[in-house]
């Protein structure tokens, strides 16, 4: 199966070859060996070329957001037409993959922010995770403060996109 996917400004194509519960997996050319273990509904243990990784996985409408190692990956199918503009597809919202408590907010209303600028820091599942901008823009709101817990899939921050279409509301 090939799947052409999106994350920040990288496009991807993934092809997947299932063999039971292990998974030859071609990304951009390099092969990898991937088993997959579910733990339950957004945890699993990868094993990736023999190296053991939890991860978690959260689910955004047609988005998957995955927190591994500390970072948060958020990962996006592309249409056979793939957009160029990535502040064109990129979310506006940035929102908690999964429920935890807000560590540091790194940015105000007014800050202008870089593709991968860290905007603040989570902790979820005993993990920290730093969320990024996926385009360069700047800050709009910041609807959460040092120390609030917040659940999966709640807005914390919104971005306003330098390069995104403009649209009459």
């Amino acid at each position: 199966m090939r799947i052409p996917l999106r994350h920040k400004q990288s496009h991807l194509v993934v092809d997947v070859h299932s063999e039971g519960n292990t998974y030859r997996v071609n990304v951009d050319g390099e092969e990898h060996v991937v088993e997959v273990h579910i733990l339950d509904d957004t945890n699993a243990v990868l094993v990736v070329d023999g190296q053991c990784q939890r991860v978690a996985i959260a689910r955004d409408g047609k988005q998957r957001q995955v927190a591994v190692a500390g970072e948060v990956y958020t990962f996006s199918a592309e249409s056979g037409a793939a957009m160029e503009n990535v502040a064109s597809v990129a979310s506006p919202e940035i929102s908690a993959p999964m429920p935890g408590k807000v560590l540091q907010v790194l940015v105000r209303p007014g800050d202008l922010v870089e593709p991968g600028d860290a905007l603040l820091l989570l902790e979820a599942m005993k993990m920290e995770s730093r969320l990024t901008a996926e385009a360069g823009g700047t800050v709009a709101e910041v609807r959460v403060g040092d120390g609030d817990m917040v659940v999966g899939g709640q807005v914390l921050i919104v971005l306003t996109y330098d390069d995104a279409p403009s649209e009459a509301n």
